[in-house]
Formats: structure tokens, C-alpha cells, sequence
């Protein structure tokens, strides 16, 4: 029997890789002086993009029957040769034959290396090799919502820690080790994945559609504020514990996952979010290239910065795509 695709998922996707991007080309409009303008709105807006990437890792695997080791292992196999080939790739190309690839890869996971956002691999490794277990006691939706209430706990005592110290504590934990909070979004998207898509539909109203979309709409002003007032710290990867933002997350992924979406639509969305891990992983070095070709020094530069990253992204994809064994490192 075919299994049907879910184009929501798809758009979620497509959605957070936008957010991704933002996140990386527009805290340089605003993070010297500090001050609020509209980079530093879109910037927050990007808050909630790793949170929906594991909230649909999440509902995509733990929604499966059983999670056997085998098929685990598979998986992290496809990731270390992803992040492998990369990092070779560009060790070769920068002609780096001095430092030892393998640390780099190993770096590379641990938000170091080449590319510093591969923490996210490193983090999926991790949540991976514990799902056949965890499957086991996730077996019911009650006891989903055990793990999330224990995970939500934690996540509060620190902030409770934050607001107290005046800055964030996680600084002192590298991302691809801050599992408290990324098995929340991960157990959060199998915990949606338990329930019919049909029903969500009924269930989750038009109106709270609306106080979602307005919530996260108006997140970034909140977010900017505790950054300044509270956190001392720009950065939105402190933000991911508030449970504002869990709340806003998991309203954002909602909003997208029951919307109706007809066949036309859905073409282009699939195509999307086909390319949305290899925008994921070159966005990084088109950024480098906009650096080198034009600079900052005009007017509306970090806003063409982050419009050229996410579209020639998107271009060099979609021509990689069709390069044979290329294409195959940049899907997961």
C-alpha cells in the first residue's frame, strides 16, 4: 500500500528552512548597536524554525509503529556520510591538508568545524539512538504527555535560572548537548502524530488559528525585550526553554498542519521542501559569497543578503539535485 504524503509537513519544512536563514543573515543588521528595527524582528521571527524541525523529525518517526535499531543505525549512517562528504568536500576545496578532516567532522557535529550548524545532526544522532527505547514507554498518549510535563518542568526551572542569574545558563552547554530541549519538540511532534489528522482539523479552530498567527506575530517584539532586559543576550537560541515560545510553536505547527491544501499547491511545496536540507546545509557558504561580492556598507544590504542567501540556495539545490551522488547528500 502507498503511504500518502503530507504536504503540510512538506510546508512546515519549507517554512522553518526559511526561518533557518533568517536566523543567520539578519542578526548582523542589528546585534552591534543593539537596537530594535525590522532586522531584528525577522530575525525572532526565526526563532521557531529548529523547535518545527524536530516537532516534524519527531511526528514523522515516533509516529511509526515500532522503531527498530537497524533502521536507527540506518539513518545515522546517511547522516555521518552527509556531514562526511561535506566536510571533505570543502577540506579539499579550501586545500586544509594540514588539519585532520576527521576532526572536522567530529567538529562540525559539535557546532564547530566548517559548518557550525550541524550541531543539528549531531543532536539528531543522539535523539535517534534513544528512540527504540523511548518508543517502548511511549505507549499511550498519556504517557506522552508524562515525558512532556517532566521535559516542560525542566525547561522552566531553567528559565526560573535565567531570569535569576540575568542570563542564560544554556550558554555554558553546547547545542547539539541541550537534548532537555530538543526531545520536547521531538516528543512534541509524535505526541501530534497520536491523534487523526481529520480530528485536528475539527478540533483545532479557525480561532485559534488566529490567536496563533497573531502570538507568533507579535513574538518578536517579546523576545527582543527579554533579550535586552533579562538575558543580556541577543541570541534566540536561548529562547528555545520559554514556554511562550513552546506555546507559539506548537500553535505555529498546528495552524500549518491543518490547513487545506489543494493539488496545485502541492507541486512546488514538495519540491520545497526537497531542497530544504541542502539549503540547510550550503545557505552557509552563499552567505560567504555575498560577503565577498558585495559587502554591508549600503543601505538594504542585510535585507538583499538574506533574500540572495535563500534564493541562490535554493538554485545551487536544485542544479545538485541533479549531479549524481550529490544528490544523495543533500537529502536525509
Amino acid at each position: 500500500m502507498r503511504k500518502i504524503r503530507n504536504i503540510n509537513l512538506d510546508l512546515i519544512k519549507v517554512l522553518a528552512c526559511v526561518g533557518v536563514v533568517l536566523l543567520h543573515t539578519t542578526m548582523g543588521g542589528f546585534k552591534e548597536t543593539g537596537s530594535w528595527n525590522f532586522l531584528a524582528y525577522l530575525y525572532y521571527l526565526g526563532t521557531y524554525s529548529i523547535p518545527l524541525f524536530f516537532m516534524v523529525n519527531g511526528y514523522l518517526l515516533l509516529g511509526k509503529r515500532a522503531i527498530t535499531y537497524p533502521y536507527i543505525l540506518q539513518k545515522v549512517k546517511w547522516i555521518l556520510i552527509t556531514v562526511s562528504s561535506w566536510t571533505f568536500i570543502v577540506w579539499f576545496f579550501k586545500r586544509d591538508y594540514t588539519t585532520n578532516p576527521i576532526k572536522k567532522v567530529v567538529g562540525s557535529l559539535l557546532q564547530k568545524g566548517y559548518f557550525f550548524q550541524f550541531w543539528f545532526f549531531g543532536a539528531l544522532i543522539l535523539i535517534y539512538l534513544c528512540l527504540p527505547i523511548l518508543k517502548k514507554f511511549l505507549n499511550s498518549k498519556r504517557s506522552y504527555l508524562y515525558i512532556i510535563s517532566l521535559l516542560v518542568a525542566i525547561g522552566l526551572i531553567f528559565e526560573l535560572s535565567n531570569i535569576l542569574l540575568q542570563m542564560p545558563i544554556q550558554t555554558y552547554v553546547v547545542q547539539t548537548f541541550r537534548l532537555w530541549t530538543w526531545f520536547f519538540y521531538y516528543i512534541l511532534g509524535g505526541f501530534v502524530a497520536q491523534f487523526n489528522v481529520c480530528s485536528l482539523k475539527s478540533k483545532f479552530k479557525n480561532w485559534m488559528k488566529i490567536i496563533s498567527l497573531l502570538l507568533f506575530l507579535i513574538s518578536p517584539i517579546i523576545l527582543f525585550f527579554l533579550a535586552k532586559t533579562i538575558y543580556h543576550n541577543l541570541f534566540a537560541e536561548y529562547f528555545y526553554d520559554i514556554l511562550f515560545v513552546k506555546i507559539v510553536t506548537l500553535g505555529i505547527f498546528l495552524t500549518v498542519f491543518t490547513l487545506d491544501l489543494n493539488g496545485d499547491k502541492s507541486k512546488w511545496i514538495v519540491s520545497l521542501s526537497n531542497q530544504t536540507m541542502g539549503v540547510f546545509i550550503v545557505h552557509t557558504y552563499v552567505m560567504k559569497m555575498w560577503e565577498k561580492l558585495f559587502g554591508f556598507s549600503f543601505v538594504g544590504a542585510y535585507l538583499l543578503f538574506s533574500i540572495f542567501t535563500l534564493c541562490v540556495s535554493f538554485i545551487v539545490i536544485r542544479m545538485l539535485m541533479k549531479v549524481p551522488y550529490l544528490n544523495r547528500i543533500i537529502k536525509l
